[in-house]
Parts: structure tokens; C-alpha cells; sequence
């Protein structure tokens, strides 16, 4: 009898931890399935509101970005350069001028126009594998959307140094580089220009230089010009800075901006 009654002691007392193992690990699976389990939708107007908050961030950098590139450099003392070349974001601000240059062009166009001695200005005529190509100074300049500093240097440049390089002859593509400091007008002109081109081979940024210069090189031969321009502290697409780049534009060697010419050693 004694026996019996311990036989039931320890058969209850093993059920009873049994049955508080099972019942702890059901407990644990349902917490995990809860916790697996995806959250509903949410309601129609809470995913509109959301995507409008979103859509709000997006417009807000944009505007970001045009206030960086538009905002006067404010300096007190000495001049000191906070353009385009501290942008630890250049690509960035890069991509987002594109967007909305191709934006203006879309909706009617960029609200610039070129003055009349502006379009007597030569188009730069390259060789495109077989084709010969012209690029208008309009057309140049429409591809940051403004004249500027950044976008004038990019088409006198072009002017100014080729002709050198390519003495009686029309330049080839592929067969120069181009080199220039940090500049997001300039960039754009430059990645419309040189479309089928634009790696380092035959255009390269150098966000190390701290000066106004862009050097192209003629890789047949090795020669090089090295175009300088004058630092401003104008920055943005303002008619101030639209007036600083037809200075640009009217400047020749000596007399607002400087050449050097480095022969090759072909």
C-alpha cells in the first residue's frame, strides 16, 4: 500500500513538471508567432499621409541643393574657397542639378537666353568617330541651364584651347582629355560635351585643385593647355553672375584669363 501511494507521489510529480514544460513551451511558440507575424496594412489614408511626408523630405532636399549652390559666399577677410570644391556630396548635388535642369527644359525651358553678341559665338566642331559634330555655345550652356562662372570657363576653355592643340585640323574625340576642378556648372557642360566619353580616360574631375583652371591634353601627342581663370566670389544663377561670365567669354590670353602650353614630347 505504502508502495503504491509513493508510485502515485512520483507519478504526479513527473506529470505535473511534464505538463509545466509543455505548457512553457506553448507559451514561448505563440509569443514567437506573434512576434513573426507581419503587421497589417496600413489604412488608405495613413499609406497617403506617409507618402506625402516622403514626397515633402524629397522636395526639401532639392531645395537644399539649390540653396547650396545658389547662396552667396559671404566672406569676411581674405578670400577663402567654399564652393563647389568642400562639397563632400558633389555627385549628390551633381545629380540633383541634372534632374532639375531636365525638369525647367521639360516644363518650357530654363528662362535663360543668350545676348546677341552671345550667339555669334563660334560652336566648338569635333569629330565623332566618322561624323563631324557641332556644339552651339546655346546648346553648351542650356545643358546647366544658365550662363554662369562655372558654365562660361567650361565653353572658353574648349574655345581657347583646342584650336592649339589641333592646329588646322578638327580635334577628335578620344583623342584629348579634359581636366578641371571641382565645379557642378562645369560638370554638367562637360558630361553633355564629352556624352561617350566621360570616363577618366578622356574626362576627369580633380577635386584636389583649389584653383579656376582646366587643362585639355592632346593624348596623340602629349601637348597640353592649361587654361586660368580669375577667382569671384560670385556663385549662384543670378544676373550679377550671368554678367561675371560674359566677362569670361570676352576675355582673351592676357587679358582676363592666362594660357600655358606645355608641348608633348611626341
Amino acid at each position: 500500500m505504502n508502495r503504491y501511494r509513493i508510485f502515485l507521489f512520483i507519478f504526479s510529480v513527473i506529470f505535473s513538471f511534464t505538463f509545466s514544460v509543455i505548457s512553457f513551451a506553448q507559451a514561448n511558440a505563440q509569443q514567437d508567432q506573434n512576434r513573426l507575424t507581419p503587421l497589417p496594412p496600413l489604412p488608405s489614408s495613413m499609406e497617403q499621409a506617409r507618402q506625402k511626408i516622403m514626397q515633402k523630405n524629397m522636395a526639401t532636399m532639392a531645395t537644399m541643393a539649390t540653396s547650396a549652390q545658389n547662396a552667396p559666399n559671404i566672406q569676411v577677410g581674405p578670400p577663402k574657397l567654399k564652393g563647389d570644391e568642400q562639397h563632400s556630396n558633389y555627385d549628390f548635388f551633381v545629380k540633383m542639378r541634372k534632374m532639375m535642369v531636365e525638369k525647367m527644359r521639360r516644363s518650357g525651358g530654363t528662362g535663360w537666353e543668350p545676348t546677341a553678341w552671345q550667339k555669334t559665338l563660334p560652336p566648338i566642331v569635333v569629330q565623332e568617330g566618322n561624323a563631324i559634330k557641332e556644339y552651339s555655345f546655346t546648346d553648351l550652356i542650356n545643358a546647366d541651364g544658365y550662363l554662369c562662372l562655372g558654365s562660361a570657363r567650361a565653353y572658353k576653355a574648349l574655345q581657347l584651347a583646342l584650336p592649339i592643340l589641333y592646329k588646322n585640323s578638327t580635334p577628335v574625340k578620344g583623342d584629348f582629355k579634359i581636366t578641371y576642378g571641382a565645379s557642378i556648372c562645369t560638370s554638367l557642360v562637360y558630361d553633355f560635351f564629352m556624352q561617350g566619353y566621360t570616363d577618366k580616360r578622356f574626362l576627369e574631375l580633380d577635386k584636389s585643385t583649389k584653383q579656376k583652371l582646366i587643362t585639355l591634353e592632346r593624348l596623340s601627342t602629349g601637348k597640353k593647355v592649361t587654361v586660368v581663370f580669375p577667382f569671384s566670389t560670385i556663385r549662384g544663377h543670378t544676373p550679377e553672375a550671368a554678367q561675371a561670365g560674359d566677362v569670361i567669354l570676352h576675355a582673351q590670353d592676357g587679358d582676363g584669363v592666362k594660357l600655358y602650353v606645355e608641348e608633348g614630347k611626341n
